[in-house]
């Protein structure tokens, strides 16, 4: 603080008094108070001066008028006025003058005497130079003023009141806020309007020119309120674009970007996840493309891509989320309009998608190389249209909305001049025009805001090769919904060799930016706006200046819009309205005027005002002054002294710069004798008292301070370091305190007094008091907090809940931390909460982390309690379940053998975990659902057999499922929803594709019998083989002749006639199903003509050397053991079938090792002799197996198991393939038990009857009686039998006894069925039986009897069929194999013909035969 005495500080004029402090205050009545102040505010002190008054007005040396020179910062004492000593100065008075011709000195002041407290001065804010004002308002040198379009006013300017105007100027800019110029992005080949910020100001898009490497890229440009315009990094897009578009295909709100490559006929999609895009996916659109755009022409909400290609063709395709791609392409065909007779597609060239009539239908609009026009529009699923169609626009097309309707119409050129298409609002109605004009790359807009369309055709020019000169223009003419001006007079420049140019607001301002490619050497784009701005300063509607054009802020090559006063036009304006505007007249006298001009501008932006300078001449009056001496008769006064003779005083003037002024017109009245210009007593400041609303503080009574006081001023400084400021008083009064109530509790104050006497006298400065006001009592702790999670939320949030604090108080602090506090003394609140609430919500927490709250209140001062109570924890936590993104990935095919592998995993925001809950992985398959597992481990088989236990039985395509349970989550993690996927993979059954002959001949009938055969690789596969399709085809690549048929695998071959009269190839192709893997090859036969087929390439004429063939691969041969139910303790053996696939000889080796998963119970061997044979080609033969038990087999308890066969395989007579081991599993179960009863047998033992044994002695009483009476029965059969047999054969003749019925074959002889051939391949067989019918009984007694008794001599055509015994079922014995007839197929099946043609079978197992029917 700094510390003012008498010694320091020097009062306003007067000497210094000693022996004033120290007095005692005394109270005084109000009377003698009121007189005391009545008679100081008489001016002058008449005691010691006497006579008449005198007056003088001319300055030293007699002259009325002093020019004043001054150099800036620099006293100039050469002014004085010589007046007598002992005379008091009444009144005095003199002027300033100054001339707008001279240099002006800048600010001005008067100081009398020297001590710092002006006279007079012109240098308030806002003055600028005398007699040439340079600032504004506020005193700064130039201005920015932000406006938006429309009117504004600029900032104001002070003029003295009485002063004349010689001359003005000043400098006004207008920067837009959409400030641009020319950007170098490089040559661009389209150029889009967009909003792909959303902000809902359009954005220009561009696609680059295609580089020499075939990339391209896109960029845009975009509006910020505080940047202006600037480009965006470029991003990669595919190669070759021809063409972009933007919309939100995916229906999350934001605007994603795609770009169209013409080669390649894809989309090349940008997805916008938000801040960025995310990487480039492509999509097929469309063979043939030519043209692409976005639209929501299906009114769903999220935009599709229509296309158009060569073949005439528009498509429709939208975005799948579930497979993160485009649709199949819905297309439909546009007509050509050309009339040629032949319907074809039309040669598109152009497509518009826009919502064309203003309903919020999006439709197509297409265009042909005709100028035909077609509006097409998609309804469910199909195309309908041409809704409307029209001609005369082949070229430079634009859509605008010409009268302003809401609806689209079209402007574009023809052969024989121009065209207008107004939209009536279900068609286009045409104007046309037969003048010609140059529009290539033309736009239509109202450039200049003026409400006229205009139509804006770039003129490129020709190159001079340098940059900074500007060639080509844009053309202008109006435009309206019928006609075409001439062109204007006026032609902008924005930059060099424009070449294309589009509109838009890009900051909503209502002016255009014009987006025009340009640039010489430097290729790129001129972004900017055409705006007008004007200046207005009487405001009488006439502007005083203006100006129009393109318009920057100087980056990027573009300048402000410029306008100057040059004409002294703002004076002229201003002389007329100066002495009408209000004045505000200071404490120095001086008079000013506040003047306001107005500014208009098209656009949003800033004014830059600078280099004003308004020159006046005026005359100012030095008089009054704000401080104690109050005038100058004072300040003279305060110089005067006693004696004779003459005082000379000097007038010292003071300035900023170097200038001239004038000092004339001084007047000044005496009256003799000097004033009293004594020191008072220095005031002594005491406090009173101090409270929370105020500040009481006293000094010495004012009757101390003498008949002259006037009153006392007050200074409060708010800083130690505050200077005291004697020109700014905090308050006067007449009284000896002062009430302050403007404090602040806890602030502190200084308070300093003076008392102030006539003649400008002063007390010295009072000491310095300092007080600070007290705090009251804090509010009361805060009760009844509650800290707690907001449910159903999305996390991060808790709320805080408490009592209403009961004392005075302004509001709450909110305190929240991480761990438990008892004070808030170090920490800082998180929210200041108002008095009427007693509830919050924190936001932006961290989920699961702990928190811990409290509350205070705090009062009108901040003041508040520290020690605090916090409540905890709590957590906040997102209530919405996370979504898992679950990944299953599975091998995409496998079979038996192959390896297999499985891979789940859970992403939660990109983070790949393994979440609470419970995960199930099955598989779907055609024959049902298998579980595969319950964990999040991978599964990975060298042998897709071992993943489940019937994993043979699975084939084609299977789905594999991952199913997450969720999780409801805890107080501190967040749930996690349920969720499922899916992975689909094929399981392939590996199978071999033969044929039996290498080349096939063709009979006289030109056919052949083929078989092929289709064996699984793994036996227990091939049921699943049953019913596969092959097709064949029969071709003669010389002719051209083919012939093909289709048939179906059955028991594991197919037997088939190919009719071909050519020889040729004959190709065979499994066709169906598709899971069959039997390699690659296609199976292809040489077909020679009957007698072509030779054996032995030797001749007379032509002896070749043989090559001899090898086998280069070797296919598993086949076992089939049929059903196997074991009879332990019998002596049955097990049969099985082994069949050898290839075509050439195999070596089989049986490897016993007791062939069983239970070897230690039960074991397999086959028979002596049988472990090693030989198996022809397509030959197949049978082992027989024994079991052998063990002793603990009755107390092992298995019913089933694994018959293991064990064998090696290898080429007869070759040494590749190599030998090859196997093992083939067969299942096997137990024979059921059962009690078998015989009865006594009568005959013989053929009739035999199995019972479950009854221990009921009732039934063995009837089962004897029973047997009795059926051995009774059946000898009075027999006796009458043989009765018939000898006395009633005479009337049945040998013929009649012939029971063998006649067969007719149609043209073939038949034989017993080849192996392996479909019985619908040979020609069906009659029975025609003329026998007659002969008793039942005589037909059981001939068929015990051998059938060779009755038969007749086989006639020549059947010599050649078998002959086989035939039997009725009770009676059947069989034969031996090699006499039986009887042929076995590879899948162990039993077939026999009988002697009237019909085919028997018998599967493995089964005891009876089963007639075929076809």
């Amino acid at each position: 603080m700094q510390n003012l005495t008498n010694k320091d500080k020097a009062l306003e004029g007067g000497a210094y008094s000693t022996n004033a402090t120290g007095d005692f205050m005394q109270r005084t009545s109000p009377i003698f108070i009121a007189l005391i102040l009545l008679l100081s505010v008489t001016p002058l002190n008449f005691a010691s001066a006497s006579g008449e008054a005198t007056s003088f007005n001319t300055f030293s040396g007699g002259f009325a008028t002093v020019d004043v020179t001054l150099q800036g910062n620099t006293m100039n004492n050469s002014t004085t006025i010589d007046v007598p000593r002992n005379v008091t100065f009444t009144t005095s008075s003199f002027e300033i003058s100054v001339d707008s011709t001279e240099d002006s000195p800048g600010q001005v002041w008067i100081d009398i005497n020297e001590d710092g407290i002006f006279e007079w001065e012109f240098s308030a804010t806002g003055y600028g130079n005398i007699g040439h004002q340079n600032q504004f308002y506020d005193g700064s040198a130039w201005y920015n003023s932000p406006v938006a379009s429309g009117n504004s006013s600029v900032p104001g300017i002070l003029i003295p009141s009485s002063s004349t105007l010689q001359s003005s100027a000043l400098d006004v800019s207008f920067s837009p806020s959409a400030s641009g110029g020319f950007f170098a992005i490089g040559e661009y080949q389209e150029v889009i309007e967009t909003d792909i910020d959303g902000d809902g100001n359009p954005e220009p898009m561009f696609l680059s020119k295609i580089q020499s490497n075939n990339t391209t890229t896109i960029t845009w440009a975009d509006w910020d309120p505080n940047t202006g315009i600037s480009t965006l990094t470029p991003i990669q897009t595919c190669d070759n674009a021809t063409s972009i578009s933007v919309a939100d295909i995916n229906g999350d709100g934001d605007h994603d970007i795609v770009a169209f490559s013409k080669n390649a006929g894809k989309a090349c999609i940008h997805m916008a996840n938000g801040t960025s895009f995310a990487p480039l996916q492509n999509s097929t659109v469309i063979g043939g493309l030519v043209s692409a755009k976005l639209g929501d022409i299906d009114s769903d909400g999220s935009a599709e891509v229509i296309s158009i290609n060569t073949e005439g063709n528009i498509g429709f395709q939208s975005w799948n989320n579930s497979t993160s791609g485009l649709s199949s392409i819905v297309t439909q065909r546009v007509d050509s309009n050309i009339s040629s007779g032949i319907s074809m597609g039309a040669n598109l060239l152009t497509l518009h998608v826009e919502d064309f009539f203003g309903n919020g239908t999006v439709s197509a609009l297409v265009m042909d190389d005709t100028g035909h026009w077609s509006l097409w529009q998609y309804f469910s699923g199909i195309w309908g249209g041409p809704i409307t169609e029209f001609d005369d626009i082949s070229r430079d097309e634009v859509l605008i909305d010409f009268d302003s309707d809401g609806d689209i119409d079209l402007f574009g050129a023809n052969d024989e001049g121009y065209a207008f298409r107004i939209n009536d609002g279900t068609k286009w109605d045409l104007n046309p025009s037969q003048n010609q004009i140059y529009m290539t790359n033309s736009t239509i807009s109202d450039f200049d805001n003026d409400g006229v369309l205009d139509l804006m055709t770039p003129i490129p020019g020709f190159s001079d090769g340098n940059s900074s000169t500007v060639e080509g223009n844009i053309s202008l003419r109006t435009i309206n919904s019928s006609h075409v001006g001439e062109p204007m007079m006026l032609e902008l420049q924005p930059w060099s060799i424009p070449t294309s140019i589009l509109t838009m607001d890009m900051d909503g301002d209502g002016v255009l930016e014009h987006v025009v490619s340009a640039g010489e050497s430097n290729l790129g784009v001129f972004i900017g706006g055409w705006h007008s701005i004007e200046l207005d300063a009487d405001g009488d509607g006439t502007p005083e200046m203006n100006r129009e054009g393109y318009a920057g802020d100087s980056n990027n090559g573009l300048a402000p819009l410029f306008m100057t006063d040059d004409a002294n036009s703002i004076r002229e304006d201003l002389s007329m309205i100066k002495s009408s505007l209000p004045t505000v007249t200071d404490s120095y006298g001086i008079s000013m005027v506040n003047f306001t001009m107005g500014v208009k501008s098209s656009g949003d932006g800033e004014f830059n005002y600078s280099n004003m300078d308004i020159g006046y001449d005026c005359v100012f009056l030095v008089n009054q002054n704000p401080h104690v001496m109050a005038n100058l008769s004072n300040s003279f006064n305060q110089q005067m002294t006693g004696g004779i003779g003459n005082l000379t005083i000097e007038i010292p003037v003071n300035s900023t710069k170097a200038g001239e002024i004038s000092l004339t017109n001084i007047f000044a009245m005496m009256i003799p004798g000097a004033p009293n210009l004594s020191i008072p007593i220095t005031p002594v400041v005491t406090l009173v008292n101090a409270t929370t609303q105020e500040i009481l503080v006293t000094w010495n009574d004012s009757v101390e301070f003498g008949e002259d006081f006037i009153e006392f001023e007050i200074f409060r400084l708010e800083s130690q370091n505050e200077t005291i400021d004697l020109n700014n008083v905090y308050n006067r009064t007449f009284l000896n305190e002062l009430r302050d109530t403007d404090v602040s509790v806890g602030s502190t104050y200084w308070y300093v007094v003076r008392s102030t006497h006539s003649f400008g006298i002063a007390s010295n400065l009072s000491n310095i008091l300092q007080v600070t006001v007290p705090y009251p009592e804090p509010p009361a702790a805060v009760s009844g907090l509650s800290l707690t999670d907001i449910g159903g939320d999305f996390g991060g949030a808790l709320q805080l809940s408490w009592n209403h604090s009961i004392d005075t108080f302004s509001f709450y602090e909110i305190y929240l931390e991480s761990q438990q506090f008892t004070s808030i003394s170090g920490l800082n609140p998180l929210q200041n909460v108002s008095s009427d609430n007693n509830t919050t919500i924190f936001s932006g927490l961290l989920d699961g982390q702990e928190y811990w709250a409290s509350v205070v209140a705090v009062d009108q001062y901040g003041n508040k309690t520290t020690a605090v109570v916090s409540v905890g924890p709590a957590y906040p936590r997102n209530d919405q379940p996370s979504l898992v993104d679950l990944q299953l990935s599975v091998s995409p095919e496998t079979a038996l053998g192959s390896p297999f592998n499985l891979e789940v995993t859970a992403r939660i925001d990109g983070n790949q975990v393994i979440p609470q809950g419970d995960i199930t992985i099955s598989m779907q398959t055609s024959s049902g659902t298998y579980p595969i597992s319950t964990n999040w481990d991978s599964i990975n088989l060298t042998d897709f057999t071992n993943l489940v236990s019937n994993a043979s039985y699975i084939s084609g395509d299977v789905t594999f499922w991952a199913n997450y349970s969720g999780y409801s989550g805890d107080a501190q993690n967040r749930p996690i929803a349920a969720t499922s996927t899916s992975a689909s993979s094929i399981v392939k059954v590996g199978a071999t594709f033969t044929a039996s002959e290498n080349t096939y001949e063709l009979d006289w009938d030109n056919e052949t019998s083929v078989r092929v055969n289709l064996t699984a690789l793994y036996p227990s596969q091939q049921v699943m083989l049953e019913g596969s399709t092959f097709t064949w085809t029969a071709f003669n690549n010389t002719t051209g002749t083919s012939n093909s048929g289709t048939h179906l695998i059955e028991n594991g071959f197919k037997q088939f006639i190919v009719s071909f009269s050519e020889e040729g190839i004959l190709f065979i192709n499994l066709t169906s199903p598709d899971w069959i893997d039997y390699g690659d090859n296609t199976l292809q036969i040489p077909l020679v003509l009957y007698g072509n087929l030779v054996d032995d390439n030797s001749s007379e004429q032509n002896n070749t050397d043989p090559v001899e063939w090898s086998p280069t691969f070797m296919l598993d041969v086949t076992l089939n053991c049929g059903s196997i139910v074991l009879d332990i303790g019998s002596d049955e053996l097990i049969e099985c079938t082994i069949f050898n696939p290839n075509n050439y000889s195999v070596d089989v080796s049986l490897e016993p090792d007791g062939w069983s998963d239970w070897t230690q119970y039960i074991e397999f061997n086959p028979l002596p002799g049988q472990n090693q044979f030989t198996l022809s080609e397509n030959g197949s033969i049978v082992i027989e197996i024994s079991e052998t038990v063990s002793i603990e087999f009755d107390d092992s308890g298995l019913t089933e198991g694994l018959l293991q066969i064990d064998l090696r395989q290898s080429p007869t007579n070759y040494s590749s393939p190599a030998a090859r081991p196997m093992t083939i599993e067969f299942q096997w179960e137990l024979k059921e038990e059962v009690q078998v009863i015989e009865p006594t047998p009568i005959d013989d033992d053929n009739n035999k009857t199995t019972e479950t044994k009854d221990d009921s002695s009732s039934d063995n009483t009837m089962l004897i009686f029973g047997g009795i009476g059926a051995f009774a029965v059946i000898s009075l059969l027999i006796f009458i039998i043989i009765r018939i047999r000898n006395s009633d054969f005479e009337d049945w003749d040998e013929d009649d006894l012939d029971m063998e019925p006649e067969v007719e074959v149609s043209g073939r002889v038949s034989r017993p069925l080849p192996v392996g051939v479909a019985l619908d391949d040979f020609e069906s067989k009659t029975i025609v039986d003329d026998s007659p019918d002969r008793p039942d009984l005589i037909n059981e007694f001939d068929e015990e009897e051998s059938y060779d008794e009755y038969s007749e001599e086989p006639n020549e055509s059947q010599s050649q069929e078998s002959e086989e015994d035939y039997e009725e079922y009770e009676g059947y014995e069989e034969t031996s194999e090699e006499d039986s007839g009887i042929s076995v197929d590879e899948n162990g099946t039993e077939w026999y013909e009988d002697e009237v043609g019909v085919w028997w079978y018998r599967d493995p197992g089964d005891e009876d035969w089963s007639e075929y029917v076809e």
